[in-house]
């Protein structure tokens, strides 16, 4: 799958590709995927709270229901997520939705599921909750309720996937 994405500075990239299902299957993924946006084999390790690390890199990871999905920079912190498009997170929404956040199909609550996904992994040493983060699928905004900070992303919707990814 090509991932669009128009007005992406210099410096950053992203990729995706199928891979099977399973824990198994995302390793494998992950390990080929970085090799093939690095130029070279990786040695992909995870700080303490999971976030995955490549020496000299910012990165992010994602995967869903068969696919996955890397953002890399050298020069930008990043952060990515993918998800697969379904009824599903009507019933997990609570977990995750404030009570001023608005949404008027299950797209646009997907849309905020997964761009909450995405700013909680830009800003991981902040260990935001979700209902610290504030989306406005529409204006693509993120608001970290704790610094009042907007964060703009960038949604790609697919057939299957919904994709947010963001930069600082």
């Amino acid at each position: 799958m090509l991932i669009s994405h128009d007005n992406l500075p210099q410096g950053i990239s992203i990729s995706g590709m199928e891979i099977g299902k399973g824990r198994e299957n995302e390793k494998i993924g992950e390990r080929d995927l970085l090799r093939e946006m690095c130029g070279y084999d990786v040695e992909l390790s995870h700080n303490e709270n999971g976030k995955p690390l490549i020496k000299d890199w910012n990165l992010s990871i994602s995967h869903t229901k068969g696919f996955l999905v890397i953002i890399l920079s050298k020069i930008f912190r990043v952060g990515i997520d993918i998800e697969y498009r379904s009824e599903r997170v009507k019933r997990i929404a609570k977990r995750f939705l404030r009570t001023d956040e608005f949404y008027t199909n299950t797209e646009q609550l997907l849309t905020i599921w997964c761009a909450k996904e995405t700013i909680y992994k830009l800003l991981s040493e902040e260990r935001l909750t979700y209902q610290e983060i504030k989306v406005d699928p529409l204006r693509e905004t993120a608001m970290n309720m704790r610094t009042n900070r907007l964060y703009p992303f960038v949604t790609k919707y697919y057939k299957d996937y919904i994709i947010t990814y963001a930069w600082l």
